[in-house]
């Protein structure tokens, strides 16, 4: 069909008329190479096309033979499927899905297998091992693991307790060594300690007192030698202000008893020559003493403290219990400490007093609460 094709076309080249030779003797040239080039095309063709009709007759032999291997495909799956719905059937599988479930690989089958070996191997070996010690275990008694394990951990328990016991023990023994050595080292120290205790010990008991045979403290002796000095400052004040009559003394008889009464005193009443305790003064008499003591005490403190003033007395009541002779004594007594840069304060209701003080402070008790006036006497 195709070269039918051409010569037509070649019949109509033909018919063209040229204006020269050489024209178209060009166009044949041309026409010629064109030809030969379709003519080698239309046998490339011819020959493409029988490969293709060999190509053809094949695929349609290999279809033929695919559509019957397809056939006999869908009737063997078509077998297989009513074997699988049978199998599905037999072994209660819902679907298909359900029974891929447990389908194994070949690997996985493979391990499987080997695994069921190596048990079965196993097996065997521990059944020989168990008729083994079952052999070696005739005549012998069952013990009790879980009690025989209860007893090495209540054992364990106490040998770690002694442990810990004899770890103490083991510090305590150091420690002890260590003391025992420093002991050791200061044992001629403590020697030298105990002789000079010793002979301080001595002197202290001798000094307390405590030695026996009437001793007084060096305590109570200091006491006494102070007491002594102020009850003869206070004699100063006293023997004018009684006229002569009382002195004061310390009882000396009382050394050594345990009464500690070393400190008591006597007056002596130079009218009769004779002592007597002071508790025997009357109430103006024993006011004398008192302030007689508290100036006594006065003076001994600014001589012996260096210098040391006591600027202000304040004698409370008292001079209720004397006489006007007594109250005067007492009163230039007190003036004379005035006009020694003293201040001396007396809280009295005597109106002797009242009317020989110049300065006076008056507390009167009101409705509305007690009241001071001061009176200087300008």
């Amino acid at each position: 069909r195709v070269k039918a094709e051409k010569d037509a076309v070649l019949k109509t080249l033909e018919k063209l008329s040229f204006d020269s030779w050489e024209i178209a003797k060009a166009e044949r040239d041309k026409a010629e190479i064109k030809k030969k080039s379709i003519l080698d095309r239309i046998e490339k063709s011819d020959e493409e096309s029988k490969k293709a009709e060999k190509i053809l007759a094949s695929e349609k032999s290999a279809l033929e033979t695919l559509t019957k291997s397809l056939e006999k495909e869908k009737k063997e799956a078509e077998e297989r499927r009513l074997k699988l719905d049978t199998v599905l059937k037999n072994n209660k599988y819902e679907s298909v899905d359900e029974m891929l479930g447990y389908v194994l690989s070949e690997d996985v089958i493979a391990a499987s297998d080997e695994e069921i070996s190596s048990y079965k191997q196993e097996v065997i070996t521990n059944k020989k091992q168990l008729e083994d010690a079952e052999k070696d275990a005739e005549g012998r008694k069952l013990i009790d693991v879980d009690q025989l394990k209860a007893r090495c951990y209540s054992q364990n328990e106490e040998v770690e307790k002694k442990r810990e016991i004899s770890n103490s023990i083991k510090n305590r023994l150091q420690g002890n060594k260590e003391k025992l050595e420093k002991i050791a080292s200061q044992e001629s120290e403590l020697e030298k300690t105990r002789k000079e205790y010793s002979i301080s010990t001595r002197l202290y008991n001798l000094v307390k007192g405590t030695t026996g045979n009437g001793k007084i403290t060096l305590e109570q002796y200091i006491q006494a030698a102070g007491f002594d000095g102020i009850i003869a400052a206070a004699n100063r004040r006293l023997i004018p202000m009684s006229d002569g009559q009382y002195e004061l003394y310390r009882q000396e008889d009382s050394l050594g008893k345990k009464s500690n009464t070393f400190l008591d005193l006597e007056v002596l009443d130079n009218s009769t020559g004779r002592r007597r305790p002071v508790g025997n003064l009357s109430g103006g008499e024993s006011f004398k003493a008192s302030l007689s003591l508290a100036l006594g005490l006065s003076d001994t403190v600014s001589m012996n403290l260096g210098g040391i003033q006591m600027d202000a007395l304040f004698v409370d009541e008292g001079f209720g219990t004397l006489d006007r002779k007594s109250i005067e004594n007492a009163m230039d007594i007190l003036v004379n400490l005035s006009g020694t840069s003293k201040l001396v304060g007396i809280i009295s209701h005597r109106e002797e007093l009242m009317e020989n003080i110049p300065q006076q402070v008056h507390v009167k008790k009101t409705k509305d609460g007690s009241k001071i006036a001061i009176e200087t006497g300008v």
